[in-house]
């Protein structure tokens, strides 16, 4: 399959958030490309749409270049466990909290405190945090809304937040990493489907306020403190990539394929643009951040240079702005799944993927903006800080 038809079919697939929430984030499965994720700059989740159409004018009949030669996924070593690649981003952390309670991580707030979701009977019963260095959990607010979203926990200025669905409205809720009562920052209207389902929103903190975008774009905004939601002027049709910056188009759409996503950024404090320039003979890409731009076996930056063969085939999405998940096969036939590094090229291996008929299958790996998890199966579950990787 394509990855244009990848994108379609995860796109329909994963066209809203449903009201009703297991609390545990979607995941990748190991054959699947990408995911439906919600993603922003200081950590985010959602899924977002556009178009773009070229239009190529000439004033007389030429010739087109030969497309440049496009490289085939390699087969080769596959990576060293990604414990040795990043020692310090690494953890193995129980997968149950007090209680008997799954906990589900989704940020790390601190090098050594990682803040997830509790659940008990698959339903969520709070906020906790998760201490490295103590090996303690600590509740930092009460989470029982059956009705929160999908999407990972967003973190920043000292804040957490998230979404929640009320009647036909989408509404913002925060709390203080140190602990309190969550209080709703923002009630906006939500845009539901004909079947019910709500459309997420890509959700960030900065500035002391919680920054978002719903799925039809635009970049809207509400103090911390709350208050009434604005529209940042310019910025209708675009969708948050990471704080200050904006895209166009998006990276999405529900029923055509997206061959040129975020190929214009605008900062939304400034005003200045970053337009794409591919290399050579390229003319398409899976996604573009701010740095980087990469498709299925290759990256590079986003004015153009730099470009780079990926040590595997690229599954999902751009995570922390420059890693992605990439399948790799060696030259026996083996494959594992492994998390690539654009900007240093390094490669780490989360784990293989047995391809015998009766093989234990894999883990389900889940994928945030700056964090990757999976369950080992003996009690604990092993997480990745992307952030710290990057530094």
């Amino acid at each position: 399959m394509s990855s244009i038809e990848d994108r379609l079919r995860d796109a329909l697939a994963a066209k809203a958030e449903t009201v009703q929430d297991d609390g545990r984030p979607r995941v990748l499965p190991a054959t699947r490309g990408r995911t439906a994720r919600w993603w922003a700059p200081v950590a985010v989740a959602a899924a977002i749409v556009a178009v773009v159409a070229g239009t190529v004018v000439g004033t007389h009949a030429i010739t087109a270049p030969a497309p440049a030669a496009r490289p085939t996924p390699t087969t080769g070593p596959v990576a060293p466990p990604i414990e040795k690649v990043w020692p310090r981003a690494v953890h193995e952390i129980p997968a149950k909290g007090p209680g008997g309670r799954t906990f589900t991580p989704d940020v790390f707030v601190k090098d050594r405190v990682v803040v997830g979701r509790g659940l008990t009977r698959n339903r969520l019963d709070g906020i906790w945090s998760y201490d490295l260095d103590k090996r303690t959990f600590t509740r930092v607010a009460p989470l029982k809304d059956r009705n929160v979203m999908k999407a990972p926990l967003v973190h920043g200025d000292g804040y957490l937040a998230w979404s929640a669905i009320a009647g036909r409205r989408t509404e913002i809720w925060a709390v203080p990493v140190t602990g309190g009562v969550p209080r709703r920052i923002a009630s906006i209207a939500a845009l539901v489907t004909s079947d019910g389902s709500y459309y997420g929103i890509r959700l960030a903190i900065a500035d002391g306020a919680a920054v978002w975008s719903p799925y039809d774009g635009g970049v809207y905004r509400a103090s911390l403190k709350g208050g009434k939601a604005t529209l940042i002027s310019g910025t209708r049709g675009f969708h948050l990539v990471e704080w200050p910056w904006a895209g166009w188009p998006g990276v999405e759409a529900a029923d055509h394929p997206v061959t040129r996503p975020m190929e214009h950024l605008k900062n939304v404090l400034t005003g200045a643009l970053n337009d794409v320039t591919p290399p050579p003979g390229r003319s398409t890409w899976d996604e573009c951040g701010v740095t980087w731009c990469f498709d299925r076996v290759e990256a590079w930056r986003r004015d153009g240079t730099g470009l780079r063969e990926l040590p595997g085939s690229a599954r999902g999405d751009l995570y922390s702005g420059r890693f992605v998940q990439l399948a790799q096969q060696d030259r026996d036939g083996r494959h594992a799944s492994t998390v690539h590094d654009i900007a240093t090229g390094r490669t780490g291996l989360l784990y293989p993927i047995p391809s015998r008929r009766g093989d234990k299958p894999p883990p389900a790996l889940y994928l945030h903006e700056d964090v990757i998890w999976y369950e080992t199966g003996r009690g604990t579950q092993v997480v990745v800080d992307l952030a710290a990787a990057g530094r």
